[in-house]
């Protein structure tokens, strides 16, 4: 957003939760655009929580604004169809990439983008592919257990995405994935595959191995490394 807003010409503001490691927050800086932290509630201070779960009040303050700022545009992350259409195409490339030969596909899911619109591209070429989904093991409101939407908060802020995508049945199952096994797993893809990703990374690439256990030998699992840890340099979460 930074990126674009900044070349379109547009005066770019961000609202994110409190908490945001300094690299996140100087990298978006340096488009010149205006970066806003609000107060978390003190029962979301756990940082490895949901996203989707922790920017509640960052929505209800971008809508505020959009609402009350005629020339104001909210970027919604979180209910764009353009997000899951954009992932089509990541599937896509991932079928090709495979040779049209998969058995699984392993993703985080944040606002669900990135797992719904690759398991549509997947599951129209391979209908027996096994899609599931991956959330942080201290989530709130897990997916896992039923959770769509945060309790007591309208469709508008939450839901969205992922509200859909679960509703569609196209995700087989949702686990859930330690803290510690996520920054492990991203310390060890570091290390041992030079590979410069963070938290995200490594709960993908955790459950994606223990998925392509359970198949056993000669089965293919594909997964995605969405972040990097350049954004996490200064994150206390990290094991040195």
């Amino acid at each position: 957003m930074a990126l674009i807003g900044g070349y379109l010409g547009y005066k770019v503001a961000i609202y994110m939760p409190e908490g945001m490691t300094p690299e996140r927050i100087r990298l978006m800086e340096s488009y010149g655009i205006e970066i806003h932290q609000l107060a978390l509630e003190p029962s979301s201070k756990d940082r490895s929580v949901a996203g989707a779960e922790v920017e509640i009040d960052t929505r209800m303050k971008c809508l505020e604004l959009e609402r009350t700022q005629p020339k104001t545009w909210w970027a919604r992350q979180f209910s764009n169809p353009a997000n899951t259409k954009a992932h089509i195409k990541t599937g896509k490339e991932i079928l090709e990439q495979m040779g049209g030969r998969l058995d699984a596909f392993v993703a985080s899911i944040g606002v669900g983008g990135t797992l719904y619109g690759v398991a549509k591209a997947l599951r129209r070429e391979l209908p027996d592919i096994r899609i599931i989904g991956v959330e942080p093991a201290s989530a709130r409101y897990p997916i896992s257990e039923g959770y769509m939407m945060v309790p007591g908060v309208s469709e508008e802020f939450s839901g969205g995405i992922v509200k859909e995508m679960m509703e569609s049945g196209i995700v087989d199952e949702v686990v859930r994935v330690t803290n510690e096994d996520a920054v492990n797993t991203s310390d060890r893809l570091v290390r041992e595959e030079g590979l410069f990703c963070g938290i995200s990374s490594g709960a993908n690439v955790f459950q994606a191995t223990r998925v392509a256990e359970e198949l056993g030998k000669g089965k293919r699992v594909a997964t995605v490394i969405p972040d990097s840890r350049d954004r996490y340099l200064t994150e206390q979460k990290y094991t040195t």
